[in-house]
């Protein structure tokens, strides 16, 4: 008999016993965040909750990470899905509204970590942050895989941000961007 005919069963078993967990793990972040139908993924890592707001109907994929930093806050609206490997850190404030669908492998920060000659003789993770302004996401945005969306950007609604893309400046409303740094490619209309 081929081991793989005894693997999924096996496999059928686990996901079997594991869906209450998992079911109960959702349910206790729904009511920690005081939102309805929280769907988190595996291995996924919550820093400074309590500055951390999530909205209704929120999929947070696998391996993501929500950094709020001291008094930064997250700030994530209603209708808002995640794919995996995502990290969104605030010093002071992130903004994602409604209805955004984010791809994997993104970073969405309002902070970079500060540079120069006199900061050189000391390890980056001891350098200040450096805070251009909070980062906006308005509603109906997509955002590609691999994207960067940095510190003091604010993009307006129904936007579309190509994949693999670094974003360091606002854009309007109803836009398609793309490249690295991130420029209009096409107005939707």
């Amino acid at each position: 008999m081929s081991i793989f005919r005894l693997e999924r069963p096996f496999i059928l078993f686990l996901k079997v016993l594991f869906y209450p967990i998992a079911k109960i793990r959702n349910m206790y972040y729904s009511i920690g965040f005081s939102c309805r139908n929280l769907i988190l993924g595996k291995n996924v890592s919550i820093s400074g909750s309590r500055n951390i707001k999530i909205g209704n109907r929120v999929i947070i994929g696998n391996q993501n990470w929500l950094d709020a930093i001291g008094d930064g806050q997250i700030i994530i609206g209603d209708d808002v899905s995640f794919s995996q490997n995502v990290h969104i850190a605030a010093c002071k404030l992130v903004t994602i509204k409604d209805g955004c669908l984010i791809g994997s492998d993104v970073l969405i920060t309002d902070h970079n970590h500060s540079f120069g000659r006199s900061l050189n003789v000391c390890v980056p993770k001891l350098r200040p942050l450096v805070v251009k302004g909070p980062t906006i996401l308005g509603e109906n945005i997509w955002v590609g895989d691999n994207v960067k969306i940095l510190t003091g950007v604010s993009l307006g609604n129904n936007v579309v941000v190509a994949a693999n893309s670094v974003v360091i400046s606002s854009f309007p409303s109803d836009v398609i961007i793309g490249g690295i740094p991130a420029r209009i490619i096409k107005e939707i209309t």
